[in-house]
C-alpha cells in the first residue's frame, strides 16, 4: 500500500504542479536574477492556501508578498471558474466565460507566483446568501474538494478572503469561508472522504485566518486595528527591481474580462487578517511554525547547503552553480515523501536546466490534429551552457517514437529530430475536462479523482525528454505546440488541441418559429480541420418538424481550413415549445461527426478551445414583432442583435462618431449593448445626440450599466441612479404594475406566463431612486427582501421615449425564454 501511495502522489504532484499554468511551459525567457530569486525560494518551505469563491477574488497583494518576499509556496483556490459573471470584452458567457477566466486566473499566477486550483462548483449565478449557495451546490462535494486540495497541497495555514457571516458580501463568498473552516477541520479526519487516502494522506493544517479590513465592519469609523494581526505587503525585491503591489497590479490586471486593470503602488500597505483556528500568534501569522528546513531531517545539512548555493552564486555564469544545484538534488530526493519535497524537487530540476540556459520545443505546423491522424513534429533542444547534458530517451505521449541513442550535448549545440508520428486512435479531445460530462446548475461532472483541482488539462501529446547530468537523472515534459512565424507578430506559439476532423456550426444559435408548419431557412457550414474530407451531412430533426427540401448535403475532399455552408429549409411542426435540432457529419470512412469546435482567442490568453455538441435551438411560440428598423450601439459584447435578427427585426449597428442625429433619425428604435455607457468612449461623448433623436420621436432603450468606471455625465433625459440592486431569483415573481401600459400589451400580450423558464436571474443593477418622469412597469424581489420596482423604467421625452432596464435579456435571449423574446419585442415596439 505504501508504494502504491507514494507512486500516486509522485504522480499527482508532478502532473498538478505541471498543470498550474501548462503554457508558461513555452514561456522559456529567464534572467539571472530570476534564477537568484528560485534559489532564495528553496531556503523556505512554508506553504499558505488562500481560499475564496471566484476568479478576482484572491488577493494578490498578499499573495506576490508570500511567493515574492516570504518565498513561500502559496496557493489560490477559487470555488468556482466565474462562469456566472459578466464579460466586457466580448459576448461570451457561461461556460466559455468560465475558461476565458481560469486562463486568466493562470496568467495571474504566472505574474505573481502562485499556483491555482479550482473546485468542482458551478458559478450558477449571483447569490445573496450561503443556504441559497448551498441549496445549489452540492455542498458535501465541494467540502470533498476543499479538502482534496488541502491534502494534495500540505499547506501551514489556510487564508480565507471573506468571513461567514450571512448577508454580508455574495453568498457564494460566505459559503467559501464556511467551506474553508469545515475543510480545515476535515481534511487531518482519516474519518473524511475515505476515498481520498489511495492517493493522499489526511493533512492538519497549523492555522486558519481571515484576511478581513475595515469594509467588512462598514468603514473606519470606531474600526480597531490592533484587534488584527498586521502584515506590511509592500516591500521591495531589488532581486525583481518591483515592489510586491506592483507584481500584484500586473497580476490583477490579468483579469480583463471583469475590467480590472490595476495601477501599481509603492510603499508601506498593511493587509489585516482575523485568527480564527490554532495556536495563537501574536506577531506574525507563522508564529510556532518552523518556515525553513529545521525540522526536517537532515534541515541543518540542507539549509548549509542552499546558503552557500546562494553565497557562491555568479549572476554572469549560472553554470556554475550546476554542481552545488546537482548535490542538493540528491539531498532533498532523500526525504521522506511530501508536497514540499516534489515542489522543490522540481524547483531544483527548474534551476538546473535554467542555470544551463537549457530550451526546449516541440513544435508542428498544424494547429489541430485529429485521433489517427499523422503528425510531423520538430524537437529542438539546446544547451547553453559548458556543463554536458545528456538526452538519454525521449518516449511520446498519446503518440509511439522510435528510441534513439543517448546523445550528449556539449556547449551551445542543439538537438534537433523530426518525427513523423501517428495520433493514437483512441486520443481523447482537447475540451476541458470540466466540460466534457452534462453539468448540473451547480456542479460539474468529474469523475477522475485526480482531475480534480486540476486548473487545466495537461497538454494533449507530449514528449517526456529523460535528461543526465553528471550522475542525476531527471524527466522533462515538452508539449506539442503550434508554431508558425507571422510577418507582423513574429514567432507565434500556441497549444495543439486535439479535436474532430471538421467542426459543424449553425448559423443560428436559437430560431423562432411564430406559425405552424412555418419555414424558415438557416445554414450549416462545415469547415475542414484536415484534408481530404469527403462525407454527408443529416440533420437530425425533432418530432413532427420537416425539411422543406429533403436531399443529401453532400460534400466532397474538402480540405484544411475549407468551408462548405448548406441552406437548409426547416418546417416548424404544431405544438409550441422548445426542441433541438442537431447534425451528423458522416465520412466516408463510416465514422461520424456531431461536434462544433469553438475557439476563444484573445491576446492576453493562450488560444482555447471548447468542443460541445453542435446545435440549433428552435423556438415555437407565439411571438409578434411590429414592422421596425433598429439600431444597435455595441457594448461590452452580447448576443441581442442576433436575437432581434432571429425574431424578424432589421438590425444595423451604429457608430455614433459617424451618424449625425438626422442619420439616426431613420430608426424606429435605437437600442444600447449592455454596459454601453462603461465601455463604449464614442457614447460617452456623443450621447446627447440620442437626446435630440428622442426629442424629434425616437425610442432609445438602454440596458444594463454599472456604477463602476461610469463617468460622471448626465447620461440619461432624467434623474435616474444607479445601484446594486438585483433579483438572483429566476423564478421569483413579476408584477405587473400597469398592465395596460403599450409595453405589457403590443405586439404581444403578456401575462405571467412569460416569466416563466427564465435563466440564472431577472436583472441586475437596476436604478433605485429616479425622477418623477419615469414609470417604473415591473415589481419584484428574492425572497424576504423589499420589493424593487427599477428593472423596467419607461419616460417620454419630446416627442419621443426613453427605456432603462436592468433585466438580464443578454442571458435570457441567448437561452431562448420565450417569454424573454415577447417581452423584448413589445419593448423596442415602444
Amino acid at each position: 500500500m505504501f508504494v502504491k501511495n507514494f507512486r500516486s502522489i509522485l504522480s499527482l504532484f508532478i502532473c498538478s504542479f505541471l498543470s498550474v499554468g501548462a503554457f508558461a511551459q513555452y514561456e522559456q525567457s529567464f534572467s539571472s536574477s530570476d534564477i537568484l530569486h528560485g534559489m532564495q525560494k528553496l531556503q523556505k518551505t512554508a506553504r499558505v492556501l488562500y481560499i475564496a469563491a471566484h476568479p478576482d477574488d484572491e488577493n494578490t497583494r498578499f499573495i506576490s508578498y508570500l511567493v515574492n518576499d516570504r518565498k513561500f509556496e502559496t496557493a489560490y483556490l477559487a470555488l468556482t471558474r466565474g462562469d456566472g459573471g459578466q464579460n466586457v470584452i466580448g459576448s461570451e458567457l457561461r461556460e466559455s466565460l468560465g475558461l476565458i477566466r481560469t486562463q486568466e486566473l493562470l496568467a495571474a499566477r504566472r505574474t505573481d507566483g502562485g499556483h491555482q486550483f479550482f473546485t468542482r462548483a458551478n458559478d450558477f449565478g449571483y447569490s445573496k446568501n450561503p443556504s441559497e449557495t448551498f441549496n445549489i451546490w452540492d455542498r458535501e462535494a465541494v467540502l470533498s474538494d476543499v479538502v482534496w486540495v488541502i491534502r494534495k497541497f500540505q499547506p501551514d495555514i489556510i487564508v480565507t478572503r471573506f468571513n461567514e457571516t450571512p448577508g454580508v458580501t455574495h453568498g457564494h463568498h460566505t459559503a467559501s469561508a464556511i467551506l474553508a473552516h469545515e475543510a480545515f477541520k476535515a481534511a487531518g479526519d482519516k474519518n473524511r472522504f475515505r476515498d481520498q487516502l489511495e492517493f493522499v494522506a489526511p493533512w492538519e493544517t497549523k492555522k486558519l485566518y481571515w484576511n478581513t479590513s475595515s469594509w467588512f465592519y462598514g468603514g473606519d469609523e470606531g474600526f480597531d486595528e490592533a484587534n488584527f494581526i498586521k502584515v506590511d505587503v509592500g516591500g521591495y525585491d531589488p532581486v525583481l527591481g518591483e515592489s510586491y503591489t506592483e507584481i500584484a497590479a500586473i497580476s490583477r490586471s490579468n483579469h480583463k474580462s471583469q475590467a480590472f486593470g490595476s495601477s501599481g503602488t509603492r510603499g508601506s500597505q498593511i493587509e489585516l487578517f482575523e485568527q480564527w483556528e490554532g495556536e495563537k500568534s501574536k506577531d506574525d501569522l507563522f508564529d510556532g511554525i518552523a518556515t525553513g528546513w529545521s525540522d526536517s531531517e537532515n534541515g541543518e545539512e540542507l539549509t548549509k547547503l542552499i546558503a552557500t548555493l546562494i553565497e557562491n552564486y555568479r549572476p554572469s555564469a549560472p553554470e556554475t552553480s550546476i554542481p552545488s544545484l546537482l548535490e542538493l538534488h540528491k539531498k532533498v530526493n532523500q526525504l521522506r515523501t511530501s508536497a514540499n519535497k516534489l515542489t522543490k524537487v522540481d524547483l531544483i530540476e527548474k534551476l538546473i536546466l535554467k542555470a544551463s540556459g537549457f530550451y526546449h520545443l516541440l513544435s508542428t505546423s498544424n494547429y489541430y490534429g485529429s485521433a489517427g491522424d499523422s503528425l510531423n513534429l520538430a524537437l529542438e533542444i539546446v544547451n547553453r551552457s559548458s556543463y554536458p547534458i545528456s538526452i538519454e530517451s525521449v518516449q511520446g505521449s498519446g503518440f509511439k517514437l522510435e528510441e534513439g541513442p543517448s546523445i550528449a550535448i556539449g556547449y551551445n549545440q542543439s538537438y534537433t529530430a523530426d518525427y513523423a508520428v501517428k495520433i493514437e486512435a483512441n486520443a481523447e479531445s482537447s475540451t476541458p475536462y470540466w466540460l466534457k460530462e452534462t453539468a448540473s446548475l451547480g456542479m460539474y461532472t468529474v469523475n477522475d479523482q485526480l482531475l480534480i483541482g486540476d486548473p487545466e488539462n495537461k497538454p494533449s501529446l507530449y514528449v517526456t525528454v529523460e535528461l543526465k547530468i553528471d550522475d542525476v537523472t531527471f524527466s522533462l515534459m515538452s508539449p506539442v505546440v503550434f508554431k508558425e512565424t507571422d510577418r507582423i507578430k513574429g514567432e507565434v506559439i500556441e497549444p495543439f488541441y486535439i479535436t474532430p476532423p471538421l467542426t459543424i456550426h449553425f448559423s443560428e444559435e436559437v430560431l423562432i418559429f411564430t406559425k405552424p408548419y412555418q419555414t424558415k431557412t438557416l445554414s450549416v457550414q462545415l469547415k475542414a480541420l484536415k484534408n481530404n474530407l469527403t462525407g454527408i451531412l443529416e440533420l437530425k430533426l425533432p418530432e413532427g418538424w420537416t425539411l422543406e427540401d429533403a436531399k443529401p448535403y453532400e460534400y466532397e475532399n474538402l480540405t484544411r481550413n475549407e468551408t462548405v455552408s448548406f441552406d437548409i429549409k426547416i418546417r416548424s411542426g404544431n405544438d409550441f415549445g422548445d426542441f433541438e435540432l442537431g447534425a451528423e457529419a458522416i465520412l466516408a470512412d463510416n465514422s461520424v461527426v456531431t461536434k462544433e469546435v469553438s475557439e476563444i482567442i484573445y491576446e492576453h490568453i493562450p488560444n482555447q478551445v471548447i468542443i460541445s455538441d453542435a446545435s440549433s435551438k428552435l423556438i415555437f411560440s407565439d411571438i409578434k414583432i411590429s414592422e421596425r428598423l433598429i439600431g444597435y450601439i455595441p457594448g461590452a459584447g452580447d448576443k441581442i442583435p442576433e436575437a432581434l435578427v432571429a425574431m424578424g427585426y432589421e438590425v444595423e449597428e451604429i457608430d455614433l462618431a459617424n451618424n449625425s442625429v438626422k442619420d439616426l433619425a431613420r430608426y424606429q428604435t435605437i437600442v444600447a449593448g449592455i454596459r454601453a455607457y462603461n465601455t463604449n468612449e464614442v457614447l460617452q461623448n456623443q450621447y446627447e445626440k440620442l437626446f435630440a433623436y428622442m426629442d424629434a420621436g425616437g425610442t432609445y432603450i438602454v440596458q444594463y450599466n454599472t456604477t463602476y468606471s461610469l463617468p460622471n455625465k448626465e447620461f440619461f433625459p432624467y434623474k435616474l441612479n444607479l445601484s446594486r440592486d438585483r433579483i438572483t431569483d429566476e423564478n421569483a415573481e413579476f408584477k405587473l404594475l400597469y398592465p395596460d401600459s403599450p409595453i405589457m400589451n403590443y405586439p404581444n400580450k403578456l401575462s405571467s406566463n412569460d416569466f416563466t423558464q427564465w435563466v440564472q436571474e431577472r436583472g441586475l443593477y437596476f436604478p433605485n431612486n429616479w425622477g418623477e418622469e419615469y414609470q417604473p412597469l415591473l415589481e419584484g424581489h428574492d425572497g424576504g427582501e423589499n420589493a424593487k420596482k427599477g428593472a423596467l423604467l419607461v419616460a417620454n421625452y419630446g416627442k419621443g421615449k426613453f427605456v432603462y432596464t436592468g433585466i438580464s435579456f443578454f442571458r435570457e435571449l441567448p437561452a431562448g425564454v420565450p417569454g424573454a423574446y415577447r417581452l423584448f419585442s413589445n419593448i423596442v415596439s415602444y
